[in-house]
């Protein structure tokens, strides 16, 4: 499994070699996609970033959400749990936690899947898997 991560993500999640190779190329939309896949990808968020994303930067997700718009999937994998969050544990004073979890909610409601990893190195075991689910459906197309 070939792993294209955008140019643009600054310290890269690490993947074991005998499980995928990387490349750096420009993708569309999202940060973490399967080599050659232009039909999904996943969009990467530090807690601090999320936090960002969902308040100031809330129109410009938009616009990036909606360069995903023909996905199978709309996915954001956050490298914190739901419990920093709620005790508050980003670098956003003025952004209140139940505002950030109204947001998670209205994702949802927009078929964004938002999944809080815990830290980095489960947010790229999950990344992994599921662009390794990606690949079998890739491979369960018609034609493939």
């Amino acid at each position: 499994m070939v792993i294209t991560v955008d140019s643009r993500e600054q310290v890269p999640w690490v993947f074991p070699p005998e499980f995928a190779s990387v490349r750096r190329g420009t993708l569309r939309a999202g940060d973490y996609a399967l080599h050659g896949d232009d039909n999904f990808a996943i969009e990467r968020k530090s807690l601090d970033d999320f936090c960002g994303t969902v308040s100031s930067g809330w129109d410009r997700f938009q616009r990036e959400l909606d360069r995903m718009a023909n996905f199978p999937a709309l996915v954001v994998i956050v490298e914190a749990g739901m419990d920093d969050v709620i005790w508050h544990r980003y670098n956003h004073e003025r952004v209140l936690p139940t505002f950030v979890m109204k947001r998670v909610a209205q994702l949802t409601m927009m078929n964004v899947s938002v999944l809080f990893a815990g830290n980095a190195d489960i947010a790229a075991g999950l990344c992994w898997k599921l662009l390794r689910e990606r690949a079998k459906q890739l491979e369960d197309l018609p034609g493939a």
